[in-house]
């Protein structure tokens, strides 16, 4: 399978925040590896190990990419803050979150979305807080004193949840935030080492089989729907690459179709590539892609980084956006 072919690159995890410190090697005329130059339809491209990279995963085992003519080199990077300040350098496209993208186009990093990703929302949800059943979490107003896992306490899901707390009247204060790997949740939560955790899929169902209970949906304070992930990539490298952009796009939708037509099949694939056994991924639904861009889909971010996080730039938005 291409999935052996996938070059695995070790970062050391940082938060968010070093962006700050990358920001600045960003902009000191670093020479870039391999540059595109013109258009070559070559792509260096930096996914994750979660299901949100599933397309480009499925574009690149079925030949989607090969089909628009275009040659990629896939690595994996665990850690995604370190992808905006490696793009025109290290890799053309990243995987990335809103809220990424916008910190680091206020540290002075010159990027902007090439593609939309995955999307959640209230109707279908690919992320809830689970609870321990006699934890008395119900709502928002009974996480005051509890503790609450996050797989990161700089991403989006984070930043989403504490801004539903916070609407709801919560002092962040009272809650004690620790971060914990996904995997380990549902056994973090039977220990009662914490009271409740942000959990996506296929985990959530995986906490529901064990007991946990659904404690509220979070992102709905964001907004409804939620743009959760993009593809992202240096200014300069999107200008002088329009078309290959518009043949990714194409090969990302026609893997989107794929895994819409092929559930049991892509669940293999996720299995093969993330390392979660397939009886783990199960029948829980997967995410909602989407190539689809607009300027929402990264201001919805603005308020909630403004609210519960040290983000204070003026941004224009649409200027983050591939026009």
């Amino acid at each position: 399978m291409k999935l052996s072919t996938v070059r695995k690159v070790s970062l050391a995890t940082a938060s968010l925040l070093a962006l700050s410190a990358l920001a600045a090697c960003s902009s000191s005329g670093g020479s870039e590896i391999g540059g595109s130059g013109a258009e070559s339809g070559k792509i260096r491209l930096a996914i994750n190990t979660t299901v949100a990279s599933l397309p480009a995963v499925v574009a690149d085992e079925y030949g989607y990419f090969e089909d628009e003519g275009l040659i990629v080199e896939m690595s994996t990077v665990a850690d995604i803050s370190k992808v905006p300040p490696t793009l025109g350098k290290q890799y053309d496209i990243g995987f990335g979150v809103q809220p990424m993208l916008i910190f680091a186009a206020s540290k002075g990093i010159d990027i902007v979305m090439v593609s939309g990703n995955a999307i959640t929302s209230e109707e279908k949800p690919e992320y809830l807080i689970m609870a321990r059943p006699d934890a008395g979490i119900n709502g928002p107003e009974d996480f005051a004193g509890k503790t609450l896992g996050s797989p990161t306490l700089n991403g989006n899901i984070h930043t989403g949840t504490l801004y539903w707390l916070q609407q709801n009247g919560v002092d962040l204060n009272s809650v004690n935030s620790l971060q914990v790997p996904t995997p380990t949740m549902v056994d973090q939560l039977k220990a009662g080492l914490i009271d409740a955790a942000e959990m996506q899929q296929p985990f959530i169902e995986m906490a529901r089989q064990a007991g946990m209970v659904e404690a509220g949906y979070a992102l709905g304070a964001v907004s409804d729907p939620t743009a959760m992930s993009s593809w992202q990539s240096a200014r300069s490298w999107a200008d002088a690459n329009p078309e290959t952009i518009k043949k990714y796009r194409g090969a990302l939708d026609k893997a989107i179709q794929w895994i819409t037509d092929n559930d049991s099949k892509a669940r293999e694939l996720l299995s093969d590539f993330t390392g979660l056994d397939r009886a783990v991924i199960g029948d829980a639904p997967l995410s909602t892609f989407s190539t689809e861009m607009s300027v929402d889909s990264v201001k919805q971010w603005d308020a909630p980084m403004r609210a519960v996080t040290s983000f204070d730039a003026n941004l224009d938005y649409s200027t983050l956006i591939v026009q």
